[in-house]
């Protein structure tokens, strides 16, 4: 009998992580599914720690380290449930996750289910957490459960959708926008995200500064892959490489300006730190921008 979730984690050497994430699903009561996690070629203990989990609904596949998309994709390829979920390997659910997605579903047709995630306490207190912790939830805070997202809600670390409907995901050189890329093509199918509050699961990644830098500055970079693949004025406005909008952010966000807060850091402890926070990540990002221009 067909599962209802087939639930889709890819992963690369985050064998801890992945092992709290593993047990949290496996833990799930009250929907049938099957757990695919794809090792893209982790040179950790990966191996070892899935080999300990004895349970006939893990199935486990293992492909030389081709990238988050790539990963994701073989996953989807032996889907077999009615919905299929992509979860990261750092995003531990919550009990009654899948029931609250599998309710989600049966009162929004053709819908997508994103998952209410949020940063743990326990990751700590540090002003770039607390930064992180106050925008990584804005986006869905006070939102009721069903609440319609946008097309840039489609920006997940979990997410569900009818196995029907689930495309690839287009394989970009960098990080970043691959969940944007196919949330753009699932909302032209007419596809909308909904928030599905009873999803919660604790984002376990531990973020800091210079590598939120280093990733908005690939986004950047990437954001030309996604206009390419669908050169329309809208995604040029939305990603920032329209020239109107590169001209703003090189105004805007100088990164002679962003150096200097770099190399001094003791406005992290003052009233304004997250504003300069979003300066920053927003001048990385146009430094992004601007390198990526000519790829």
């Amino acid at each position: 009998m067909e599962p209802t979730f087939s639930v889709v984690i890819p992963t690369f050497n985050r064998a801890q992580l992945l092992a709290r994430t593993v047990q949290a699903f496996l833990a799930q009561q009250g929907v049938s599914f099957e757990l695919i996690v794809v090792d893209d070629g982790s040179s950790d203990p990966t191996p070892e720690v899935l080999a300990g989990f004895r349970d006939p609904r893990l199935r486990v596949l293992r492909q030389p380290n081709a990238g988050l998309a790539a990963a994701r994709n073989a996953g989807l390829a032996q889907a077999q449930g009615r919905y299929v979920l992509f979860n990261d390997d750092d995003v531990v659910p919550e009990a009654g996750f899948l029931r609250a997605h599998l309710g989600l579903h049966q009162r929004y047709k053709g819908a997508a289910g994103v998952s209410r995630t949020y940063v743990p306490e326990a990751l700590g207190h540090t002003p770039f957490t607390r930064f992180w912790r106050a925008r990584a939830e804005a986006g869905v805070r006070g939102k009721a459960d069903g609440a319609p997202l946008g097309w840039g809600g489609f920006w997940f670390t979990s997410l569900s959708l009818p196995l029907k409907l689930a495309e690839a995901f287009a394989p970009f050189r960098g990080y970043g926008w691959e969940e944007h890329e196919l949330g753009w093509r699932l909302w032209r199918k007419g596809v909308r995200p909904r928030l599905v509050a009873g999803a919660r699961a604790a984002h376990e990644d531990r973020v800091d500064l210079d590598t939120m830098l280093a990733k908005a500055r690939s986004m950047g970079r990437v954001a030309w892959e996604f206009y390419r693949l669908h050169p329309s004025v809208q995604v040029a406005f939305w990603t920032g490489v329209h020239p109107l909008s590169r001209a703003y952010k090189r105004w805007a966000y100088p990164w002679a300006r962003a150096e200097s807060f770099l190399k001094q850091r003791d406005w992290e402890q003052g009233a304004g730190a997250f504003a300069i926070y979003r300066f920053l990540l927003e001048a990385a990002y146009t430094q992004g921008l601007l390198e990526g221009q000519g790829g």
